[in-house]
């Protein structure tokens, strides 16, 4: 249920309902390690879908008082934390919190991830050279996933950094972002429109392109999705985003519209042009799946 109701598919009454039943087994069984998914799950609702971030800052902080819980665990949900303090616009109390998970888990996942997440704010904030700064030390060394994001951050600010038309289109670009951060699609969509409107010839059109793409998918909007992946993909061979493309298009081909022999040609061009992809491995299962090979050949 929860799977389902952050992609898009539950009305807010059944989203509220989710968190009552998340509610039930903190009241039910008290706030232990054991409950704690289900008190980090509701703070997520809470904050995300039905827009009560001062009960999920509250609901946060009381999950750091739970007895027994680990060091990790206390990292996760003081990453948790720092993501809602950027919802109620308090910036510098997100950079604490996740400057103190990745003091305390330096070189380690969910330091990185801490440290990212930093980085991403800080470009959320129009601090692109300090982001980008941040983002290049996260591009060796990392899981694969947060160097991929790293790696897709500082190109982002070093392609659209050439001019001051394009830093300021940067600039609105980045408040898309946030507002998709905050789970406000419809203005997120209105941002990422007026880039346009304001700066004629800017060069973003490609990461336009996909962060529309990336709220159509999370609305469950498919067929709008499709239709700016398609675009990416004709239009946009060069860019940074051209292996995402590939990659989310299929995957919504295979899963969403029962068209597995197009997503199987879209695995295939991904293999092939791009090698080095962080997708490629899990394209080359697919592919073969698709294709009736046989477990382990």
């Amino acid at each position: 249920k929860y799977e389902l109701a952050i992609a898009g598919k539950f009305e807010k009454q059944a989203i509220q309902q989710l968190a009552d039943e998340y509610q039930s087994i903190l009241t039910e069984y008290g706030k232990t390690r054991q409950t704690l998914f289900a008190l980090r799950k509701m703070a997520y609702l809470q904050a995300y879908y039905l827009n009560d971030l001062k009960k999920a800052e509250a609901t946060l902080e009381q999950g750091l008082l739970v007895p027994k819980i680990s060091a990790l665990e206390i990292g996760q949900i003081k990453m948790d934390l720092g993501d809602i303090y950027i919802l109620t616009k308090q910036p510098w109390e997100a950079i604490l919190v996740y400057e103190q998970v990745v003091k305390q888990f330096e070189n380690q996942a969910i330091g990185n991830e801490a440290k990212f997440r930093s980085a991403r704010l800080s470009f959320y904030q129009g601090n692109f050279d300090y982001a980008k700064s941040q983002a290049d030390v996260l591009k060796a060394g990392t899981s694969q996933l947060i160097a991929n994001d790293a790696i897709n951050l500082s190109l982002l600010i070093s392609d659209n950094l050439q001019s001051k038309n394009d830093s300021l289109a940067l600039k609105m670009y980045a408040d898309a972002e946030m507002l998709q951060f905050m789970n406000l699609s419809t203005q997120a969509l209105a941002k990422l429109d007026s880039i346009d409107i304001a700066y004629p010839k800017n060069s973003l059109e490609d990461d336009i392109l996909m962060a529309k793409s990336k709220i159509y998918t999370k609305t469950n909007e498919v067929d709008k999705s499709v239709t700016v992946l398609k675009e990416i993909i004709a239009n946009h061979t060069e860019s940074i985003w051209m292996d995402d493309a590939l990659f989310i298009l299929a995957d919504t081909l295979e899963k969403k519209l029962n068209n597995p022999e197009e997503a199987k040609k879209l695995y295939q061009q991904l293999m092939n042009d791009f090698p080095g992809s962080m997708f490629n491995a899990e394209a080359r299962k697919r592919f073969r799946n698709i294709r009736g090979d046989k477990v382990g050949i």
